[in-house]
């Protein structure tokens, strides 16, 4: 006849499989909070909107500015404000840098090519690596992909599919919540508050805006603009119907000012101090001028493009020629001298 189990044997095994069974959970909650991105501070941007509108290729974090090296095949690179002690972060092609916390984000460039819109695209991937680490990296995203740039806990991003065009996407930092936001074409480099200001294309390209919280847009201002950047209280534009010059929007008073006369085809802000490219047959310039449109100062004669600016210098490259780099104090000596990063050995 077989033995009954007692009553403290039988409390002891289910309390064994419940030990096991907390176990598991919390290995498993280990592994996963093991692997996630801590949230940023709240009004935290990846890198100037500025500098997205310009291929986002200079990125500064701190005292440290990361760099996609034009002589080393684009790949990831650090340095101090001042240029020195340049280091190889990973063999990577980036544009589109973003830094926060201890992630860089940015959009992986291959050599493989898509049609989009009738023109050749590179086919992007968007991700995410921890910085000081041996290559670790999250992807978020495998596809055809513009602007990218980082807003709080979410990267926002053009992105090309074949069944809808370029629309706006986004993806929370740990990837648990991804897809399309905005069904149209969104330049989402202008943020106030958390929110995207952007010309709408099926609109005039007047000014629109985009609550990340709601995920809804509306016309925000009728004023037809390319590539708006904020900067301290001020929306800068390029002006639409009027040979494109730069124009600044005040948020306070709703007054617009046109700073130059000059037709501009790009340009960059950061802090007091705006430089823009002047398209002109004769004349053509990168100009550097205060923000208030006064003080000009002719830095190169020529075409220049992909202005990306740090506290300490900005850098540029001729038009059709982005190897030959150069760079000029941002708000001092308007000397400017080749930038020719190092090249420094990796596997």
């Amino acid at each position: 006849m077989a033995r009954k189990r007692g009553p403290v044997k039988t409390i002891v095994m289910i309390i064994c499989f419940l030990a096991f069974i907390a176990a598991i959970i919390l290995l498993v909650t280990f592994v996963k909070l093991r692997g996630r991105i801590e949230d940023n501070p709240p009004g935290t941007l990846g890198n100037t909107g500025g500098n997205i509108n310009n291929g986002g290729l200079f990125c500064q974090d701190g005292n440290t500015v990361y760099f996609s090296n034009p002589l080393d095949h684009n790949y990831l690179y650090s340095m101090d404000l001042d240029g020195s002690n340049q280091e190889f972060v990973m063999n990577v092609p980036v544009k589109y840098i973003n830094s926060a916390g201890k992630y860089i984000y940015y959009n992986q460039i291959d050599g493989d090519t898509d049609m989009v819109y009738g023109f050749t695209a590179e086919v992007h991937g968007i991700y995410a690596y921890k910085k000081n680490s041996r290559n670790k990296t999250r992807g978020y995203d495998r596809t055809v992909a513009g602007q990218t740039i980082l807003i709080d806990n979410y990267i926002y991003y053009q992105h090309y599919d074949n069944d809808n065009g370029m629309t706006l996407y986004r993806a929370s930092l740990n990837g648990d919540d991804k897809g399309e936001v905005l069904g149209e074409i969104v330049n989402p480099c202008c943020v106030i508050n958390g929110n995207i200001y952007y010309p709408d294309q099926n609109n005039y390209f007047l000014l629109n805006v985009f609550d990340t919280s709601t995920l809804r847009s509306n016309l925000f201002l009728n004023e037809r603009m390319y590539n708006p950047v904020y900067s301290d209280g001020y929306i800068y534009y390029i002006g639409i119907g009027d040979d494109y010059p730069l124009c600044r929007f005040n948020i306070s008073d709703k007054s617009v000012e046109k700073l130059t006369d000059d037709r501009v085809d790009c340009f960059n802000i950061l802090g007091d101090v705006i430089f823009y490219q002047k398209n002109s047959k004769k004349e053509p310039a990168l100009i550097r001028m205060s923000r208030d449109g006064s003080s000009k100062v002719v830095i190169a004669e020529g075409n220049y493009t992909e202005i990306n600016m740090t506290s300490i210098y900005t850098y540029f490259h001729p038009v059709g020629d982005p190897i030959q780099m150069y760079r000029v104090s941002t708000a001092g000596n308007p000397k400017v001298e080749s930038f020719v990063p190092e090249i420094i050995p990796h596997e």
